[in-house]
């Protein structure tokens, strides 16, 4: 697993690294108002109870402007053997900023997946 940052670790150790990669994908960059209480309300609905419990206890009652997180998004997605042009739609950055994204921080094991052609044998 990839270390999360500071600002988004709690998310992860709430709910776990692909629910919360979910979440942040879907509403990175948008300003948010949290509910007081998860139970019944719009986040429970449309992110589920264990995304919207924790949410809810992290930032009940305020706006949150939920950060983009493109850094460990990257990481992540390179881990999980995306392509860098797979992570740059993902992200919704280009190519060469996914060189960038990745070319400075830790060294990511990418896993190499290959789907060969048989007609190319």
């Amino acid at each position: 697993m990839i270390e999360a940052p500071d600002n988004i670790a709690w998310l992860v150790e709430a709910v776990g690294e692909d629910e919360a990669l979910a979440f942040i994908e879907s509403v990175a960059g948008q300003r948010l108002k949290i509910p007081a209480k998860a139970s019944g309300s719009r986040l429970e609905t449309l992110y589920g109870p264990e995304i919207a419990v924790a949410v809810c206890e992290y930032f009940g009652g305020i706006l949150w402007e939920v950060p983009t997180l493109k850094r460990w998004r990257a990481r992540v997605l390179a881990r999980r053997g995306l392509t860098d042009n797979e992570i740059a739609l993902r992200c919704g950055v280009t190519y060469r900023a996914v060189r960038g994204l990745l070319r400075h921080s830790e060294r990511v094991e990418r896993r190499r997946v290959v789907n060969r052609d048989e007609r190319q044998q």
